[in-house]
């Protein structure tokens, strides 16, 4: 099981997210941009290696992300409405995400084994999320998964509104 952290803080329109292992030493480099068609983000590896790109296909209430390794299209990553609230769908990889995205605890899972959990920390250094992930070759996916999951089940108030509120981010 591979274990790695991500700052909160990182949901914006254009922002660098670097992710750390359980010793506090920086493992990727997550970058990215939203809002338009063909905005997504990129997996980098600390040595510069691209890993992954996500680019957004729909732009909608239920927006399409696809994932590109190497160049060609793995998955295509879809929020859909639900019963007891939205989860997404992780196409040809056959995996389903759910969770309480208000509280910041969801997983995602295979239908013969879990794949990944994520859930919010609060450490002395600043609020992080915990990603658990159960197979290291899903790490680089599970961290774009994270990232996209996060971004599209919060929305920014407007800034007048965090002033008054003192608070950031408000669920959908």
């Amino acid at each position: 099981m591979v274990h790695l952290y991500m700052k909160q803080a990182y949901v914006s329109i254009q922002n660098r997210i670097i992710v750390k292992d359980e010793k506090g030493k920086d493992i990727f480099l997550i970058i990215g941009k939203w809002g338009r068609i063909g905005d997504g983000l990129s997996l980098y590896a600390m040595d510069g290696t691209l890993l992954v790109e996500v680019k957004q296909t729909v732009l909608s209430l239920f927006p399409k992300f696809d994932v590109y390794v190497a160049g060609k299209k793995i998955a295509s990553i879809t929020k859909h409405p639900g019963i007891k609230g939205p989860y997404f769908k992780v196409s040809r990889l056959n995996w389903l995400v759910t969770g309480d995205f208000y509280n910041h605890h969801y997983r995602v899972h295979h239908p013969t084994r879990p794949v990944m959990t994520m859930e919010k920390a609060y450490l002395a250094f600043g609020d992080f999320y915990a990603l658990s992930v159960n197979q290291s070759q899903d790490v680089p996916i599970c961290l774009c998964i994270a990232v996209i999951v996060d971004h599209l089940t919060l929305t920014r108030l407007p800034a007048a509104a965090k002033r008054a509120k003192g608070h950031f981010y408000q669920p959908i």
